[in-house]
């Protein structure tokens, strides 16, 4: 390995299992939270690592604990951007660059980790780099995928240790598709007080729930409301500690960055544009690798909330057909996790590293 200076990265790793004892060949599953919960939330899989031959990092994304705040000048260019009326081009070129830095955050982060740790490059199924977000989090992922053709490798070639990229449980809002007739969402639910949608949101979130076939029949097959009384949704089961520990209450607070970024995302389509960007493949700039041999697989869970299903038949039906009409598109396997929910790196943590690391398209 190189000795080379890497720049100040603003992302951390919130947790680190550390690399398996006299291994030479374990994976590095790196994953990305979602919206309020942060790395601590994937805390059981790191006692379950070594199992694996895996070593599990929890990153923090930007504005929570541990990584670097989002600077006032980059909150006031989202605040502007904020401010444009729909369909106006220049805040929709702002808010792509905005996602195309944070490309670059995590490819400096990945880069300077597989430096610093000695990471093992891939080998077949072996070694190397897992690269994963969860739920708001697979937007990194997307980003990283729209623009790593666009980043000149240096000392490390990340090319020679990314062997999986995952989508895990993504939202139909992650790739800016329309939702579905008779949607439901309790964030929006203007029957609730100002107080009761965040609480009513936290239990829907983690509810189970019994959808039908969504791929045969549709929205209809989708239950928006009523999760299932058993299991019980995990925040029923998560001692107010646990919550303490894995959430961040500033970010997702009325004015913070989540929602302004969340807001402004929709607004101009940046969700749609990073799902064109990563899944439309094109030519790398000189000395970059666009990942095109990196498998990528989106991972549903079937008893999340309706969202996910949502997301995972939109997506797998776009790509079907695109493949069809002769585009050029990343090999995108859709792998089903029966039985689980939208926190089933909770709720059922070593089989989730087992749809994390195995070959399979299908869970229980």
């Amino acid at each position: 390995m190189s000795d080379a200076v890497t720049p100040h990265t603003p992302l951390r790793a919130f947790l680190d299992s550390g690399a398996p004892e006299g291994s030479t060949d374990y994976t590095t599953i790196v994953i990305i939270h979602g919206w309020g919960w942060h790395g601590a939330n994937f805390k059981k899989l790191l006692p379950l690592a070594k199992q694996f031959n895996a070593r599990v990092v929890a990153v923090n994304r930007r504005d929570y604990p541990g990584s670097d705040p989002y600077t006032p000048d980059e909150l006031a260019t989202l605040g502007r951007i904020a401010q444009a009326p729909p369909g106006d081009a220049d805040a929709a070129a702002g808010i792509c660059a905005f996602y195309r830095d944070r490309a670059r955050d995590l490819y400096d982060f990945l880069v300077d980790f597989v430096r610093r740790e000695k990471i093992p490059r891939a080998a077949g199924n072996k070694g190397g780099l897992i690269v994963s977000g969860w739920s708001l989090g697979t937007t990194l992922i997307t980003a990283l995928l729209a623009h790593v053709g666009e980043f000149p490798e240096g000392d490390v070639k990340l090319s020679e240790y990314v062997r999986r990229a995952i989508l895990y449980d993504a939202s139909y809002i992650c790739y800016g598709y329309a939702p579905p007739p008779g949607w439901y969402e309790p964030l929006y639910d203007e029957s609730l007080s100002d107080e009761e949608r965040p609480k009513r949101f936290a239990v829907w979130i983690t509810g189970y729930y019994a959808h039908g076939d969504v791929w045969a029949e549709g929205a209809k097959a989708l239950e928006f409301r009523t999760p299932l009384p058993d299991p019980a949704p995990t925040l029923t089961r998560v001692t107010p500690e646990e919550l303490a520990e894995t959430t961040y209450e500033p970010v997702q607070a009325p004015g913070g960055s989540e929602g302004l970024i969340a807001s402004v995302s929709v607004k101009h389509g940046a969700f749609g544009a990073l799902k064109d960007g990563a899944f439309y493949l094109r030519d790398p700039v000189e000395g970059a690798d666009d990942w095109r041999k990196v498998e990528v697989r989106h991972l549903w869970a079937d008893r999340s909330v309706w969202e996910m299903p949502w997301g995972a038949k939109l997506l797998s039906e776009e790509l079907e057909q695109a493949k069809k009409d002769g585009k050029s598109v990343r090999n995108v396997v859709l792998v089903r996790f029966k039985g689980a929910n939208h926190f089933a790196h909770w709720d059922l943590p070593e089989k989730f590293l087992k749809a994390y690391l195995g070959d399979e398209t299908e869970y229980e």
